[in-house]
């Protein structure tokens, strides 16, 4: 039920909706990695499971989950001679998993914009949207000149993140973030643009043939 995007300059239409269920689990995967939100033990199947139960529906879910309703997860595995053993998650996983998601909310907020799957926006994008802008607020209301404006943030990348912002359900779902406390502002020392200055700066060089 979300607007489709497409590039001007590819025939692929996307779906800009993190919630949608077609991409939920391979967007959650990503959101849990160690690159972003670093959740230890929200892996892939875990994951695949807290779906299919109907615990998790979008990011914000994750942080929901209780101890008691992951410990009592199963999983079937097939022995090698063919006979299926179900396991259960256990509380004492269950509790660890708890844990490290608790621990999530107050990640740094670059690791939040780059967990959100923004396409084009990589880790280092991720960081440099964060310094410069601060708070996932000032992200929101930002145009797309504003962020082409900020170093190492070009078009491409402006118009993606400007894509992503005006969904409705991810603007939603950047709501519920917030209602289960997870950072959303990076402390004022720590703000501002990020700059690299040496002795190639402004500069622009164009190099040709080999470099060994």
């Amino acid at each position: 039920g979300s607007r489709l995007h497409r590039e001007e300059d590819e025939a692929v239409w996307r779906c800009e909706n993190t919630s949608c269920p077609a991409r939920l689990q391979r967007g959650l995967e990503h959101f849990a990695s160690r690159g972003a939100m670093n959740i230890e033990g929200l892996g892939e199947s875990l994951i695949a499971q807290v779906i299919e139960g109907g615990l998790v529906h979008d990011y914000a879910d994750v942080y929901r989950l209780e101890a008691g309703q992951l410990a009592q997860l199963t999983s079937t595995s097939i022995r090698g001679d063919g006979k299926a053993i179900t396991r259960r998650f256990g509380e004492k996983n269950a509790a660890k998993v708890v844990q490290q998601i608790d621990r999530s909310r107050s990640n740094e907020l670059w690791r939040l914009v780059y967990g959100l799957g923004i396409r084009h926006i990589g880790e280092r994008a991720a960081q440099v949207l964060a310094r410069a802008f601060g708070s996932v607020d000032a992200l929101r209301a930002a145009t797309v000149e504003h962020l082409q404006d900020t170093p190492e943030i070009g078009p491409v990348l402006a118009a993606s993140v400007r894509a992503w912002m005006d969904e409705p359900r991810n603007v939603e779902l950047l709501d519920r973030l917030r209602q289960q406390g997870v950072r959303m502002e990076v402390p004022e020392s720590e703000r501002g643009l990020i700059e690299q200055k040496g002795p190639l700066t402004g500069r622009t060089y164009v190099l040709t043939g080999t470099l060994e």
